[in-house]
């Protein structure tokens, strides 16, 4: 009988202190999550304001939404909080929306926002918006209205819908604060509370059954335990179920050993893996010809170079020699870095080669796009320039698949100009033959070409500068045409390291030089 009425009472106030508990962290952790989803998002909207339009000017009004959507993606990925990004102008248009401009930029007619969200665009402060349709104007540390009358602060743990930031006289920039993440926070510490709150009343019955138990056979179990931890032996674990501090430590004991296991495990795996990492940039070196094996061909001084951000790259380049006066080579850029990149360029690399007799350079970009957009994932690509040099005809020509525009210099002017880009990345879409068109470029005696990737105009010195295309082309310009192609590669290349100043690398850095002699 005594029994039974310990039981009861202790389940009984396990239960109770365990709901209380429950109810009061619970709370407070909401109210904690909240104000901290606050303070980082708005911190983060602060931060990030500037670039969000520098990225916009940059890429997305200059028509290059891939670019500009990878900008916003990255900010997506730094706070997970933030739901939504968006630009208005001070006028009230919408210029761009994350979740409505997916796939391209916006070219119907203007979406106005609505006029208490402009008077938010128009405000001097950056203004916040609650879920509960109030609208507070932070001026400092302050909370005020339009008209500058001090508000009291928010109230701890209130959800706020957005915040509109101006940046300057032109565009403000929206973000939407998502709250999934605390409600998914609530509902796992709910759930680990009933866990805990079962397993406390399952433990009051049990220590009303146990209480006289005799704890020397679990020591015992506990030496022999660490005895044969000590001799190497880590899958040995202790089977101790008095639900006391012994029971604790014998838990923590098999976690301990449970650890170790997994971490020697874990040293392997990571040898292994490093082991192969290796191997395949070695293999990716081997696809990637160097100086020596450049081919020769009349008429072209040759050089090419490439810098990887990582072990392993993307960027891709190769030359064919289909006979004594007539050469094919390219120079390609697979979208990001790393192994995912490095796998998709190899492929790339034996689909040219094995396509590399077809008539045209066209062709063999129709011919090896069928083939990535059926064998890679959706979201990779390659953006490509082709190049044919015919020392018969002393003709150059290419076709550009969405690559950058190639720099060429006239050596008659002492100029630079840009050479039309177009075309399509390969592997985005099916059956893109149209999209491409064959350029010929007038390279005389003494001009020069630069074919190059992305990662140089986009190489950074701080996390607002890059290199960029006018300093590209000011600098091709300034170099001697006496110079020779090599010279010509390892100029540029080491002006780009210099404007770098030891920044990280964000990009593999791809060139190729072509000089007329």
């Amino acid at each position: 009988m005594i029994r039974s009425k310990l039981m009861i009472a202790i389940t009984l106030l396990i239960a109770v202190l365990f709901s209380l508990v429950a109810f009061l962290f619970i709370n407070e952790k909401k109210v904690e999550i909240a104000d901290d989803i606050y303070l980082n998002a708005l911190a983060f909207s602060r931060l990030t304001a500037d670039d969000v339009v520098d990225d916009y000017e940059l890429y997305l009004a200059e028509n290059s939404f891939v670019y500009f959507n990878r900008e916003i993606g990255e900010l997506f990925d730094k706070n997970a909080d933030i739901s939504k990004i968006a630009m208005v102008s001070y006028g009230g248009d919408l210029l761009y929306d994350s979740d409505l401009d997916t796939s391209g930029r916006f070219e119907g007619a203007s979406r106005l926002v609505t006029e208490d969200v402009l008077e938010m665009v128009q405000a001097e402060h950056l203004s916040v918006r609650t879920v509960d349709g109030r609208t507070f104007y932070l001026n400092g540390d302050r909370f005020v209205d339009l008209d500058e009358n001090v508000l009291p602060d928010l109230e701890s743990g209130a959800l706020v819908e957005f915040f509109v930031v101006p940046t300057t006289e032109r565009y403000a920039v929206i973000y939407g604060v998502d709250y999934a993440s605390l409600f998914e926070r609530v509902a796992e510490m709910r759930e680990r509370i009933i866990y805990m709150a079962l397993f406390g009343v399952m433990l009051g019955i049990l220590l009303s059954f146990f209480m006289s138990r005799q704890v020397t056979r679990p020591v015992s179990r506990l030496v022999e335990g660490a005895q044969a931890v000590a001799a190497g032996d880590f899958k040995a674990r202790v089977d101790v179920r008095t639900n006391d501090e012994l029971a604790y430590l014998a838990e923590n004991f098999n976690k301990m050993t449970a650890d170790l296991e997994e971490s020697m495990e874990a040293k392997l795996y990571k040898d292994r893996v490093a082991h192969e990492l290796q191997l395949a940039t070695e293999i990716q070196k081997q696809l990637i010809p160097d100086d020596t094996e450049i081919p020769q061909i009349d008429g072209l001084d040759i050089a090419a170079g490439l810098v990887p951000a990582e072990e392993i790259g993307g960027d891709l380049y190769d030359f064919m020699k289909l006979d004594e006066n007539k050469l094919r080579l390219y120079l390609g850029d697979v979208t990001g870095h790393g192994v995912p990149a490095g796998i998709v360029s190899s492929i790339a690399n034996a689909l040219f080669h094995g396509y590399r007799q077809l008539p045209s350079l066209k062709d063999i970009l129709v011919q090896v796009n069928d083939v990535l957009k059926v064998k890679t994932m959706p979201n990779m690509f390659i953006t490509l320039c082709m190049l044919e040099w015919d020392a018969m005809q002393k003709q150059l020509h290419y076709v550009s698949a969405g690559h950058e525009q190639l720099v060429h210099f006239r050596a008659a002017e002492a100029a630079v100009e840009l050479m039309p880009a177009g075309g399509v990345a390969l592997g985005m879409f099916p059956k893109i033959d149209s999209s491409f068109e064959i350029v010929n470029i007038d390279f005389q005696i003494g001009d020069f070409v630069v074919v190059y990737s992305d990662g140089v105009p986009e190489a950074w010195r701080n996390e607002k500068e890059n290199y960029g295309m006018e300093r590209l082309q000011k600098f091709c310009a300034s170099l001697d045409n006496k110079k020779s192609a090599k010279e010509i590669k390892d100029a540029i290349l080491a002006d780009v390291e210099q404007f770098r100043a030891g920044y990280k690398q964000q990009d593999d850095i791809t060139l190729i030089v072509l000089k007329r002699v």
